[in-house]
């Protein structure tokens, strides 16, 4: 029965789905959204750490790049990727939630390969300040976010969604590493 024959919005039926889960279902999602909370912003926390004095205004080796015009100031950074990270968590859980671990893995699996091919970028050009392997790292970035969104797209259309400013952030990014 859909929604819509229900004459229920999207809301609605949300939280009836929310109210009929057992404890333990509700445990188990809360458990999968603090798994990819932690993945997302964890992760790129961690990535931030490593390379605190590798990006920013700090960074001699940074601040010596030839940067375009265009490019942000370094404190816009942070919470632009902080925003990305909750939002590439919350798909990957709104896709796990339709499709579990096991059911259809295949777009979790490539959404995995995208985070570590981003969180691999930050070590490629930040840390070993390789310019050119960064600018290629960062186009196979770009198509995994790209199959991750038509995976997700694929799972419940909207899914997609939230992953869309990270493919224009990531854009923006590829722009900049190859100027």
């Amino acid at each position: 029965v859909s929604t819509q024959s229900t004459g229920m919005g999207y809301r609605e039926s949300a939280w009836i789905e929310v109210r009929e889960m057992t404890w333990t279902q509700r445990l188990t999602n809360l458990a999968v959204l603090a798994f990819f909370l932690v993945l997302c912003m964890g992760g790129g926390g961690l990535m931030g750490f490593i390379t605190v004095n590798d990006f920013g205004d700090d960074s001699e080796w940074y601040t010596n790049l030839t940067k375009p015009d265009w490019n942000p100031p370094s404190a816009v950074f942070g919470p632009v990727w902080s925003l990305l990270y909750l939002l590439m968590a919350g798909a990957a859980f709104f896709v796990w939630r339709e499709t579990g671990f096991c059911k259809q893995p295949l777009p979790l699996v490539v959404f995995f390969i995208q985070l570590a091919l981003n969180f691999a970028w930050v070590l490629i050009f930040g840390k070993a300040h390789d310019l050119l392997g960064g600018a290629i790292e960062i186009l196979v970035l770009w198509v995994a976010i790209v199959a991750t969104m038509v995976l997700f797209f694929r799972v419940k259309k909207w899914t997609a969604l939230p992953l869309f400013p990270y493919l224009v952030w990531v854009t923006f990014a590829t722009c900049l590493s190859w100027s």
